[in-house]
């Protein structure tokens, strides 16, 4: 095995490592060289749904060891998904649904040294959009152990909460990362790291904080995007196969935050869906790769999500000049209103040794959306014209 003939460090797996262990069978069906190049970044790849998939008529199902087919094959439980003439699947806010992703698992996964973590997109993340990974074996969502796993099967339970999508075989809602031994092994202390990696680092501990500071766009004042969905009755499919930029103003509306005894301080209400970003910056170098988690993914009233990767590279190299890159927080409030105040802690950063260096190259075009974000919608919409 190629992990063990060339001696890897325990640490997240670089593309070329990726590449390498594709080679040698460990993943079916994925894609490889230029396709996959185009489908991957410096510590993880996409994962790609087939043209598979179900209703889960009473919600979603926790996995819990065994085959998830014999829930999704149940007629009480689930119902086959039919593709209209373009092949798009249609999915409705608030309604949960499972796909067989095409990519799976090969025998050399069972009982070996290589684990696995996955998180949606994040372009799926600012759609309000919850897409968690199930693998078969597992007793938890998003990850994969090599003692649990069994017939190497994975599917995504997709939850669109905001909007309406389609989605079709091929598309790409969620990425895996890779490690050699547990991942727990490679974690970096905050205290060794955070001040190099995080720029404007208030609290030298590996958290983020809210930036509630407003910025102009065009002639307004904004510090949140808070989402027009079907709830407020935009009825609209998001296609996530989609090329064409959808019109901002449409799906969105730009909140200004209120100067309130020195501090700037944002309402979020019951509900509804913001996007925001942190006031720290992060620029990590090529041995690094980074998980974003909340604080506490309820704080309070409301929920924190956020798409949890950042790659080697990341905020290094803007095509401005400022330094480093803001990490962007989904906020969704719950049942009472909570009023944010600018500087408050939202989430925590698992720093993790990368398995060996990565080496700089063009990274694919939502990358380096992303790479120069401040405060950004996801991919699907067009740079605002008017406010």
């Amino acid at each position: 095995m190629i992990w063990k003939e060339k001696n890897w460090i325990p640490g997240v797996l670089s593309k070329r490592q990726l590449n390498l262990i594709i080679e040698e069978g460990f993943i079916k069906n994925a894609k490889r060289g230029k396709d996959l190049a185009e489908t991957s970044d410096h510590s993880s790849m996409d994962l790609h749904l087939s043209g598979e998939g179900y209703e889960m008529i009473d919600g979603s199902i926790k996995p819990c060891g065994g085959e998830y087919r014999a829930f999704y094959s149940n007629k009480e439980l689930a119902t086959p998904l039919i593709a209209n003439k373009n092949g798009e699947f249609s999915l409705l806010h608030n309604h949960t649904y499972v796909f067989k992703i095409e990519e799976s698992f090969s025998p050399l996964a069972k009982d070996n040294i290589i684990y696995a973590q996955a998180t949606a997109k994040s372009s799926i993340g600012r759609l309000d959009v919850v897409a968690r990974l199930i693998v078969d074996g597992m007793h938890a969502y998003e990850y994969m152990d090599p003692k649990d796993i069994s017939t190497g099967d994975m599917f995504l339970e997709i939850t669109p909460i905001t909007f309406n999508i389609k989605v079709k075989k091929g598309d790409s809602l969620s990425q895996i990362r890779f490690f050699i031994d547990e991942p727990s092994k490679a974690i970096i202390p905050n205290l060794s790291i955070s001040e190099i990696v995080l720029k404007g680092d208030v609290h030298k501990d590996g958290t983020l904080a809210i930036n509630l500071e407003n910025e102009k766009i065009g002639e307004e004042n904004v510090a949140a995007f808070l989402a027009i969905g079907a709830k407020d009755n935009n009825e609209d499919f998001i296609s996530i196969s989609g090329k064409e930029k959808l019109d901002p103003n449409k799906y969105w509306k730009c909140m200004p935050s209120n100067y309130i005894n020195g501090k700037h301080r944002l309402t979020i209400l019951p509900d509804k869906f913001y996007i925001l970003r942190s006031k720290e910056r992060i620029s990590l170098p090529k041995g690094v790769a980074v998980y974003c988690q909340a604080m506490d993914e309820t704080l309070g009233e409301m929920r924190i999500h956020y798409a949890g990767f950042a790659h080697p590279f990341f905020g290094e190299t803007r095509n401005d000049e400022k330094k480093g890159t803001p990490l962007i927080f989904e906020v969704r409030g719950h049942n009472v209103k909570v009023n944010l105040t600018d500087g408050e802690k939202l989430a925590r950063l698992v720093f993790y040794r990368m398995s060996e260096d990565c080496f700089e190259e063009g990274d694919n075009q939502e990358l380096t959306l992303y790479n120069n974000q401040e405060l950004t919608l996801s991919k699907y919409f067009d740079k605002w014209t008017k406010i």
